[in-house]
């Protein structure tokens, strides 16, 4: 920790963010094992290989979508919360499984949002996980100007799964694609729901000849 981080700290501690109690860390030991042995915990990888209609390889997540996850998830992207990036990013690099599989990978970009719904919420919140991610396990980086997004389209949330699919057609631009050539690449979302908006990401980043797989927080049962 540098000078500046250290006097950051002294004058807004680390508190955790699911007790929200003062911590050398963003998750406390105590909620890390009650939600660990909690119905929500998952640390699942899904092998998505057999699976024609899908662009990616893995599917790796913590969680179900539901009880406090949910909550934290909601406060994190609605109400302007982005220090709880920090938390997210701890569950996953505490956890063994999901960081032997994030250590296959050579680069992560976060699922990309409009400059319009960044300026509205202040953060990509998928960014900030994905850059704090590739701070902690060395060989990957974090690459942003890799996907971008070039339609505003409507949110996903509000529609069914063929809608969703429909939506998300042709709202992604590819960049820098010498970057990714041959790469192992993994993209950073907070939900999976669908999956129709990874799969599109997916679906773009193919094209270069990736091995592509996903990485969320939680999946929507």
């Amino acid at each position: 920790m540098n000078f500046l981080e250290e006097c950051l700290c002294f004058i807004f501690p680390k508190a955790c963010g699911i007790c929200e109690k003062i911590e050398k860390n963003y998750l406390c030991l105590k909620c890390l094992k009650n939600i660990e042995n909690s119905n929500l915990f998952c640390n699942k990888i899904d092998n998505c290989k057999k699976d024609k209609t899908k662009y990616f390889d893995y599917h790796a997540y913590l969680f179900l979508y539901k009880g406090i996850i949910r909550e934290k998830i909601i406060q994190y992207k609605f109400e302007n919360k982005p220090y709880l990036s920090n938390m997210f990013c701890e569950f996953f690099i505490k956890n063994k499984k999901i960081c032997g599989f994030l250590k296959k990978y050579d680069i992560i970009i976060s699922v990309p949002m409009t400059k319009v719904k960044i300026a509205k919420r202040g953060y990509n919140q998928t960014e900030l996980i994905a850059k704090l991610i590739a701070k902690n396990i060395k060989n990957i980086q974090y690459k942003k100007d890799i996907l971008i997004k070039i339609k505003d389209n409507k949110i996903q949330s509000t529609l069914n799964k063929k809608q969703r699919i429909e939506n998300v057609k042709n709202a992604y631009k590819l960049k820098n694609a010498q970057i990714i050539k041959q790469k192992n690449i993994l993209i950073l979302d907070d939900i999976y729901t669908t999956g129709a908006t990874v799969n599109e990401c997916a679906k773009m980043l193919k094209q270069q000849k990736c091995n592509v797989s996903i990485l969320t927080i939680a999946k929507d049962i």
